[in-house]
């Protein structure tokens, strides 16, 4: 998801999806919340909460009141604890480096690639110099008010310096908009160029050739 984003998360602070029947409907509901300064808070503001909820709409007169309640003063700690829970600690933007022994190593890529949510990515040849580099594609729009689109990428190479260290490069002034969601590797009168599938829009197809990206 990249760190550009209202949800945070860490080992002590993640993330939480909490499914269970909440209020004896017989339906279960999901509630994802998040801290903030210590506090785990619903995610949801009150009135999207209480389309699920309905009895906290009684419970809370006012959505300052429900801005401040913590999620086992909004909902019945033993729902809580019977309630099958998912965690999300760890949403950088991150490549798994292989030391050729199958042990992987996670590591966050530079701030530059953590505007937005990357879809998908390919090894690329951006310089010839024998390193694999790699073009990331990526935005996601069709999230919520709250969240916002992720709409931060126009076409991001990392560089490699060796070592495991990457940095970030656009592609020589060429801007790739929209929602890409596939990048593949083809072949145009001998060299090599990449076709992005865009979600709701025309396919693209850049070429590299040495030192510029043509579209």
């Amino acid at each position: 998801m990249g760190l550009n984003s209202r949800l945070k998360a860490s080992g002590e602070e993640p993330v939480r999806l909490y499914y269970n029947d909440f209020d004896d409907n017989g339906k279960k509901e999901q509630i994802v919340t998040y801290y903030v300064n210590g506090k785990e808070l619903p995610f949801a503001s009150k009135d999207e909460l209480q389309h699920q909820l309905p009895n906290i709409k009684k419970k809370f007169l006012y959505a300052e009141d429900f801005a401040k309640a913590s999620i086992s003063e909004i909902v019945e700690e033993k729902k809580l604890e019977e309630a099958q829970v998912h965690t999300a600690n760890y949403f950088a933007n991150a490549i798994l480096i292989n030391d050729g022994k199958m042990n992987f190593t996670v590591k966050a890529l530079p701030w530059q690639a953590q505007l937005t949510s990357y879809r998908d990515a390919i090894v690329v040849d951006a310089n010839a110099d024998s390193l694999p580099d790699i073009l990331l594609v990526g935005n996601y729009y069709d999230n919520n008010i709250q969240m916002g689109r992720y709409d931060g990428d126009f076409g991001t190479i990392l560089v490699n310096k060796g070592h495991d260290n990457f940095e970030c490069e656009t592609i020589n002034g060429l801007q790739v908009r929209g929602q890409v969601r596939h990048v593949r590797k083809i072949g145009i009168a001998g060299h090599d160029a990449f076709i992005l599938a865009r979600n709701n829009d025309s396919t693209m197809v850049i070429r590299y050739s040495g030192s510029r990206s043509n579209k």
